[in-house]
């Protein structure tokens, strides 16, 4: 995956790479996952030596260790802000402001192309003054503190730059956004609030940001002028504007380059490729190859559980694949009744093949069915355990336990005590 991006960098001859957070997915990566990245800077610096790259700290990322090796990283033509770094009061923009270089086509010199002002994943601490709501005021103190940190900064760098194009990075979650549906992307809360509008970005007068390149949401999704956040982009989308119409108002998450959970197996993640000039602004997304494949069996509907090792054999998967590069697999079940141990049978018919299991996709019978209208909230002292055992098994199977099992369920209280 890394690989492909810097082809893509490469062949696309592209001014700046920004990776807007969550450059690790937690705050204590292996020593393994730092030289992965270094050396994926090292190769990129020297095949594309004229690039800048930009990376910002999101929320599953240390700052200070992002930070730590700077000087270094500037060698190789990378830029790493892991935190807000301010001057009385105000963001310093000789830490986050950082000059983009292209060519210049008649004089073939290198010319400021651009800007990018790198804000990273905020905290409480960053956000300017305490707020107070007045009666006017709709949103939290939280989200005015954003509006005013983005809206200042912004202000300040035209005030510095002019109207040169100018991209603006965040590490957020924007209200409407689209979330994976197993919540993969860890809540961002600050304040007891974990979204924001994106007109937070819009400043109030004057000239805003040409694009805000956003980070922590999976699934690549835009906002304002760039689309809207309902839909994903084809591979082909190329979205065009005025220049002028989009500033403060073309928002975007470029989304994950590969799938983070299960749900995520069918996003089309890629990263995106933004121009801009002096008249418009397009942005396409390049969608990436998939490293290893993801396949749910079967493709459509589900299967039962003893029919789960013919249609295994069916993928006819190549049992000298090595393990790094075999295929991870979600089966999709139906299961119509009590089956005691059928995770681990599941389990004992996929070892048999090259593959690697995720969590099966699993319909209860009861799960189809609608809670009763009016159903009243349960009491627990009300209730014995037997109570909430029958009721859990009707949930789940659609009908109440048979003798046997409540038998059972009997001589497990009797064993360890109710």
């Amino acid at each position: 995956m890394l690989d492909e991006i810097a082809d893509l960098a490469v062949c696309n001859k592209v001014d700046a790479l920004i990776v807007a957070g969550d450059i690790f997915d937690h705050q204590n990566p292996s020593s393994a996952m730092y030289k992965m990245l270094y050396d994926f800077f090292d190769q990129l610096s020297v095949r594309a030596p004229d690039l800048i790259s930009i990376i910002i700290a999101g929320n599953h990322d240390s700052a200070g260790r992002l930070e730590a090796p700077g000087p270094l990283l500037k060698r190789a033509n990378v830029v790493a802000i892991g935190s807000v770094c301010q001057s009385e009061g105000e963001l310093d923009l000789s830490h986050h402001l950082i000059e983009v270089l292209g060519k210049d086509k008649n004089k073939g010199e290198d010319k400021i192309s651009g800007y990018v002002l790198a804000i990273p994943y905020l905290r409480p601490a960053d956000l300017p003054g305490q707020f107070q709501r007045d009666e006017k005021q709709q949103s939290s103190p939280l989200v005015e503190g954003v509006r005013q940190l983005y809206g200042e900064a912004i202000a300040a760098c035209r005030a510095q730059i002019g109207g040169a194009p100018l991209v603006v990075t965040g590490h957020l979650h924007v209200k409407g956004a689209n979330l994976s549906e197993s919540l993969s992307e860890r809540r961002i809360i600050i304040g007891g609030e974990h979204a924001i509008p994106a007109d937070c970005f819009a400043p109030a007068d004057g000239l805003g940001a040409d694009y805000i390149a956003l980070g922590h949401l999976h699934r690549a999704q835009s906002f304002g002028e760039c689309g809207t956040a309902k839909a994903e982009p084809a591979k082909t989308t190329v979205q065009k504007t005025g220049r002028k119409a989009a500033r403060g108002r073309c928002v975007r998450y470029a989304g994950s380059p590969l799938p983070l959970s299960v749900v995520e197996r069918t996003y089309q993640h890629g990263v995106s490729l933004v121009q801009i000039d002096q008249s418009s602004l397009a942005v396409e997304h390049l969608e990436l190859t998939r490293p290893v494949p993801f396949l749910r069996v079967p493709a459509t509907g589900r299967l039962k559980l003893d029919e789960v090792e013919e249609a295994l054999s069916a993928l006819q998967l190549d049992p000298n694949t090595p393990q790094e590069h075999r295929p991870f697999v979600q089966i999709a079940l139906q299961i119509d009744g009590p089956q005691p141990g059928f995770r681990a049978h599941l389990d004992e018919v996929c070892m048999k093949f090259p593959l690697r299991e995720v969590a099966p996709d699993i319909i209860w019978p009861g799960q189809d069915r609608e809670r009763p209208s009016g159903e009243q909230a349960l009491r627990l002292d009300e209730l014995s355990p037997l109570d909430l055992f029958e009721r859990a098994y009707k949930e789940r199977y659609g009908s109440a336990p048979e003798k046997q099992y409540i038998s059972c369920f009997e001589q497990l209280l009797d064993e360890v005590g109710s």
